[in-house]
């Protein structure tokens, strides 16, 4: 009897056959990975680098437009009030401002360096005018101590000569000004020392002097010559120093009028050849001689006199008057100066231009000598205007036609 075949078991839920045939396909795959490297392979797997685009030019672009920063704040400075009394302590190079010789009229500026030496901050003003004639140039700014600052000043001369050995004073806030001590003296190439002749020796006016000496001389050179004292004729040598001898006793001291009732002259007038000096005026100081005073009227003038220098023969000289207004500001109702007369028979005056200036006013005068006057000479113009009258005394010099 032919056997019959046993019946295969099922294992797990699969045949036998099944499982054999995954096992064999497991076995093929692993050989398959290991054949390849890339099971077993422990080295650290590297990727290769990306390739590198080619290079391209940026666009332009267009800057952006500067903006303005915004404004610094105000620099805050609050002074000690117990400063208030107490000098700042500053040093000063050089110790004073040298303005050396100037012409009239000149404007010449000189700067010294400014250090605190002070134990506290101090704080500077800004821009400062000292008398009319002086300005400083200062910036606010706050100097703490050590610190150091160069303060220029600006001069500019008057018509007349005169020293300038004083000082201005520096504002600061919360403390006594600073003095800054000024040198200087305005000449016309020839002084006189003194400046001026005095009749009285004393401020009472009681001691009267009728004769006196003066020593004119050219600091700056050149050596000079005299030529007249008050029309009378001079021989001298050139030299860079003369003495002049003045006399007055011809002249009443109470009233200063002489037998002919001809009053003293405001000036002795010195002729010299020296080329910015043809005439040099040292004014009298005589208990007659006062000067006018101003009243009502609204302009008014600082200048007493004005020398117009050389003139040559059929000429004229021009001399400019700063005329400033009561108040520091012309009114509407007023027009200022409107013409000039001269009382003098030795020349003429001609008021040829007007040129308003803020607090002043520009009046040019034209002097023309008369064709007699020859050398130096001197008189009085009537400034007009408003309904009232001003004089200055104007000293000049006509071209002789043959020295003396």
């Amino acid at each position: 009897m032919q056997r019959r075949p046993e019946k295969e078991e099922p294992v797990g839920g699969l045949s036998a056959r099944v499982l054999l045939q995954l096992g064999g396909g497991v076995l093929l795959l692993i050989a398959i990975v290991a054949l390849a490297g890339g099971f077993f392979d422990t080295s650290p797997v590297t990727t290769p680098p990306a390739a590198t685009p080619p290079a391209t030019t940026p666009p332009i672009t267009k800057a952006p437009a500067a903006q303005t920063p915004p404004p610094k704040p105000p620099e805050q400075f609050v002074p000690d009030p117990a400063d208030v009394e107490r000098a700042v302590q500053v040093e000063l190079d050089p110790p004073a401002y040298e303005f050396g010789f100037l012409r009239p009229e000149e404007v010449r500026t000189r700067t010294v360096q400014l250090t605190n030496r002070d134990t506290t901050p101090v704080r500077l003003k800004g821009t400062w005018r000292g008398c009319s004639c002086t300005t400083l140039d200062v910036r606010p700014v706050t100097l703490q101590p050590g610190d150091s600052i160069a303060v220029p000043a600006t001069l500019t001369a008057g018509m007349t000569p005169t020293s300038k050995d004083s000082s201005v004073k520096l504002e600061i806030v919360g403390r006594p000004p600073i003095k800054l001590p000024t040198k200087g003296e305005i000449i016309r190439g020839v002084r006189a020392r003194p400046r001026d002749i005095s009749t009285y020796r004393s401020r009472d006016g009681d001691s009267y002097t009728s004769t006196g000496r003066i020593m004119v001389d050219a600091p700056e050179g050149p050596p000079f010559r005299v030529l007249s004292v008050n029309g009378e004729p001079r021989q001298t040598e050139p030299s860079l120093m003369h003495a002049i001898t003045w006399d007055v006793s011809d002249y009443d001291g109470t009233t200063g009028l002489n037998a002919e009732g001809q009053p003293v002259p405001p000036f002795w007038l010195v002729e010299t050849d020296h080329p910015e000096t043809p005439v040099l005026e040292i004014p009298v100081r005589h208990r007659s001689i006062r000067i006018t005073p101003r009243g009502d009227r609204p302009w008014f003038y600082v200048e007493q006199r004005a020398n117009v220098g050389g003139i040559k023969r059929g000429g004229s000289g021009t001399f400019t008057l700063p005329v400033k207004w009561a108040g520091g500001k012309k009114s509407s109702s007023f027009r200022g100066v409107q013409s000039t007369r001269s009382e003098s028979d030795l020349f003429k005056a001609v008021l040829v231009g007007l040129e308003d200036k803020g607090k002043e006013t520009a009046v040019s005068i034209r002097i023309t000598p008369a064709p007699s006057t020859s050398g130096a000479f001197q008189g009085q113009v009537i400034l007009e205007g408003d309904g009232f009258e001003a004089p200055i005394q104007v000293i000049g010099h006509a071209e002789r036609a043959s020295v003396p």
